[in-house]
């Protein structure tokens, strides 16, 4: 048995390439469920196969669900161009083999959803059919879909500056009203000149009582004539060292001076 191997390339996607192997007999539905798979076509929510011509014009169409279309020809009776309400074939209900009419037949097929794509399926080669092997299946499978998102600009969102909050001015407290009768009251106090003398005079006595005491300190400095009372007076001063030859003199030179201090 014959099998029909096409090559598949997606037109957003260079590295994507997909080699399918179909029987004649088998369906356009088929074709499109193994599509669907190894491109891993998620969310589809409609597809169609576009037959083309020797210069890969669309003429034909036929799509996965029940579509009527309006369609322009030429009305030769009429002698214009006319639209008329056309139902498309289903993919359920054309076999590959009544597709394929050139050697090198090109089939253009589109998915619609989230991110709709567009694939070129080109006649690659006529092979034939492998014992045990179950058609249609994926001969070569290389690179991957890229996502829509990743081709199209992401909408940038405008930055909305948020005005400053502006505080609120402090409530303002109305004013105390004194009752006139308490205002009455206060007038009619009168002032105790006696009493307030005596309260200024006890203040003062406290106050007297609390002040700090200066306490007179006795200067501890010697003076000259204290050194001179002391019997430190100018004989009393160390000469150079030089002008004394034996240190057991200056020892008993100035033990008198001991002496003398130990009275004191």
């Amino acid at each position: 048995m014959l099998i029909y191997r096409f090559r598949v390339n997606a037109s957003d996607s260079e590295d994507f390439i997909r080699e399918i192997d179909i029987q004649p007999n088998q369906s356009l539905l088929e074709f499109h469920h193994i599509l669907v798979e190894t491109a891993e076509l998620k969310g589809t929510t409609g597809a169609s196969f576009f037959m083309t011509d020797k210069k890969n014009r669309i003429n034909h169409e036929i799509t996965l669900k029940s579509t009527k279309k309006q369609i322009r020809r030429f009305d030769d009776d009429l002698g214009e161009v006319v639209l008329e309400t056309k139902t498309l074939p289903l993919m359920k209900d054309t076999r590959i083999k009544n597709l394929i009419e050139d050697p090198h037949q090109r089939l253009v097929y589109q998915v619609q959803g989230k991110e709709p794509l567009t694939f070129q399926i080109d006649l690659y080669k006529i092979i034939q059919s492998e014992n045990y092997i179950s058609y249609p299946r994926v001969s070569r499978k290389q690179g991957e879909i890229k996502k829509i998102r990743d081709i199209l600009p992401q909408p940038t969102v405008p930055e909305i500056e948020i005005p400053a909050a502006v505080p609120k001015p402090p409530k303002s407290r109305p004013p105390v009203q004194v009752k006139p009768e308490v205002i009455s009251k206060l007038d009619s106090i009168e002032e105790n000149i006696d009493e307030i003398s005596l309260i200024d005079k006890e203040l003062s006595e406290i106050l007297e009582e609390e002040a700090p005491v200066q306490i007179e300190i006795e200067s501890q400095v010697s003076t000259s004539d204290d050194m001179e009372e002391a019997g430190y007076g100018e004989e009393g001063q160390i000469e150079h060292m030089d002008e004394f030859g034996d240190i057991d003199q200056i020892e008993q030179r100035y033990s008198n001076y001991r002496e003398d201090s130990d009275d004191f």
